[in-house]
C-alpha cells in the first residue's frame, strides 16, 4: 500500500502543474486516484487529456462509485466529445465516447429513454464504433452489452420486436469479444453477470466457472482489482440464487456491492 501512495505523491508534488502530463493521469488511473487523474487530465485541455479525464469518470461508474450516475455519465460523454472534436480519429475518445453514451442511456429513466429512443441511437453509435474497429474485441462486447441490455430491461419478445436486440447476437458478439481478448477481466465479467441478471438458475451454474478463472487473471490496475474483488463476492453468494442476482444488477448498475 504504501508504494502507490508515494508514487500519488510524487506525482501531485514533485512536478508544478503545468508540468503533469497525461501520462501522470494514465499513473493516477492505474492507482485508483481518479478524481486527481481526472483533474489533471482535463488540465491539458487535450484530446488525449480530454479521453483520459472521461475514462478517469467512466472506471468510477463501473466501480459503482460515482454518486450521480446520470450526471456522471454525461459528464464522461460531454469529455469524450471535448477529446473528438480535437481529433476525430483517437481510439480512446472514440471508445469514451460510445462507452459512456450507454452508461447515459443505462442510467435514464425508462420513460426517458423510450421518448427519447435512446437504446437505438446508442446503438448506432456503437455500430459506427464496430464500423471503424471491426474486430476491436471492445466494440463486439459493448454490441453484445446492448443486446443483453435491453432484454433485461423489456424482455427477449419486446426487445426484439421494438428494438431489434437478439439473446443470440449479445451472446454470439460475446463469444467473439472474449475469443479476441481472452484475459478482459471486464469483458468476461460484464457477459458473466449480464446473463446472470436474464436468468440466475439457468445460466448461474454455466458462467460460475467463468467468474472463478476472472478472479485468477492478472489485474495490474486498481480497476482490474476492485472488480475481481466485486467477482469474488458475487461467488460467494452463490447458493442463493436471489442475491446473486441482486448483486449481479447492482454491478451493472454502477451501485456498490457492499
Amino acid at each position: 500500500m504504501l508504494r502507490p501512495l508515494f508514487i500519488i505523491f510524487a506525482l501531485l508534488f514533485a512536478a508544478p502543474a503545468w508540468a503533469q502530463t497525461a501520462k501522470d493521469a494514465r499513473e493516477l488511473i492505474t492507482l485508483g486516484d481518479y478524481d486527481t487523474a481526472r483533474q489533471i487530465a482535463e488540465s491539458l485541455g487535450t484530446a488525449e487529456g480530454y479521453a483520459l479525464a472521461a475514462e478517469s469518470l467512466c472506471a468510477q461508474i463501473l466501480l459503482g462509485e460515482a454518486e450521480k450516475l446520470n450526471k456522471t455519465s454525461k459528464k464522461a460523454r460531454d469529455l469524450s466529445e471535448k477529446a473528438l472534436e480535437l481529433d476525430p480519429t483517437l481510439y480512446d475518445a472514440k471508445l469514451q465516447y460510445v462507452l459512456s453514451d450507454g452508461f447515459v442511456t443505462r442510467t435514464s429513466g425508462d420513460l426517458t429513454a423510450w421518448r427519447k429512443k435512446l437504446p437505438s441511437k446508442t446503438l448506432a453509435k456503437i455500430q459506427a464504433f464496430r464500423a471503424a474497429y471491426p474486430d476491436d474485441p471492445k466494440g463486439l462486447a459493448l454490441e453484445g452489452a446492448w443486446h443483453l441490455g435491453v432484454i433485461r430491461k423489456v424482455g427477449e419478445k419486446n426487445g426484439g420486436k421494438w428494438f431489434g436486440a437478439s439473446l443470440a447476437e449479445g451472446q454470439r458478439l460475446y463469444a467473439l469479444a472474449r475469443a479476441g481478448a481472452p484475459e478482459d477481466v471486464l469483458i468476461e465479467t460484464n457477459y458473466a453477470m449480464s446473463l446472470l441478471v436474464l436468468d440466475v438458475e439457468t445460466y448461474g451454474p454455466l458462467v460460475k466457472p467463468l467468474l472463478e478463472e476472472v478472479t485468477n487473471l492478472p489485474a495490474n490496475d486498481d480497476l482490474y482489482r476492485k472488480v475481481e474483488a466485486k467477482v469474488a463476492m458475487v461467488l460467494a453468494a452463490y447458493g442463493d440464487n436471489k442475491q446473486v442476482k441482486k448483486l449481479a444488477e447492482r454491478f451493472l448498475d454502477g451501485e456498490p456491492l457492499e
